[in-house]
């Protein structure tokens, strides 16, 4: 009898193994995963039901389900979108945030990055068995309308133009971190500030996220109004989100920077 092999199995396993994790790596701004990867969306005509990377839908679980909740309102979060964990397949990291301020805090218990199988949960967040719930949209007719989407995630290698204004970024970066002078005049514009693997390119680098050397940056992601050309609507206060993983990927932290 002929193995059957789903679409959906052959996407994560190509997701997974994109990526070589370095040992080198020794704490949160460090390149973990090589090579970086820009990420891209485009829209699902149908639900997208199995372990594959996506925005919005509902998550499809590998483990019992669990939803976080807000620890202020107690209201479920709202799902953002799950992604393949590096070198595992059939693991994934399901992002999920709530509506209430205080989503930009690694561990403020309004946004909740989750690990299965074999995950723990963070000790800050707290929710419910349950499988379904509010999940992420766009704006509809008006501002305060919702339509709610779901979206392929796709990875392509970025150009050498832009891969080098990535550089000059890290460098940048790197000055700030380390309290040092930084270059003067204008920086080369990364286009592309939603991507897996590299170092992460925050904001206010010279103010970077209070997180400890054990943990290990896996993507980052853009915010959106929702409104246009926007795919969906993410308020990062019109800045980027990051999440990393603990160094044996059971756990997750994340947390937005915005100019």
């Amino acid at each position: 009898m002929a193995l059957q092999v789903h679409r959906s199995e052959v996407m994560t396993v190509v997701w997974a193994e994109r990526f070589e994790p370095l040992v080198s790596a020794a704490g949160p701004f460090d390149r973990w995963l090589t090579p970086r990867w820009e990420m891209s969306w485009r829209p699902s005509a149908a639900p997208i039901d199995g372990p594959v990377a996506k925005l919005g839908g509902q998550p499809f679980w590998v483990d019992e389900p669990f939803w976080p909740a807000s620890r202020s309102s107690g209201d479920p979060m709202t799902f953002i979108g799950q992604f393949p964990l590096p070198g595992s397949c059939g693991r994934m990291a399901y992002l999920f945030l709530s509506d209430e301020d205080g989503t930009y805090d690694l561990d403020g218990g309004e946004n909740a990055l989750l690990v299965q199988p074999h995950g723990r949960v963070p000790p800050f967040v707290n929710g419910d068995i349950r499988g379904t719930g509010p999940s992420l949209s766009r704006r509809g007719t008006d501002w305060f309308a919702r339509e709610p989407v779901e979206l392929h995630l796709d990875l392509s290698a970025p150009n050498d133009a832009e891969a080098t204004a990535f550089e000059r970024h890290v460098a940048y970066r790197d000055a700030a971190l380390q309290g040092a002078s930084t270059e003067d005049g204008e920086l080369p514009d990364v286009s592309c500030r939603s991507y897996v693997g590299g170092q992460p390119l925050f904001w206010q680098p010279w103010t970077p996220p209070q997180i400890d050397d054990s943990w290990r940056f896996f993507f980052q992601l853009d915010g959106a109004e929702g409104w246009g050309e926007d795919a969906f609507a993410l308020n990062f206060g019109g800045g980027t989100g990051y999440a990393f993983l603990s160094q044996d990927q059971r756990e997750g932290r994340f947390f937005w920077d915005c100019v």
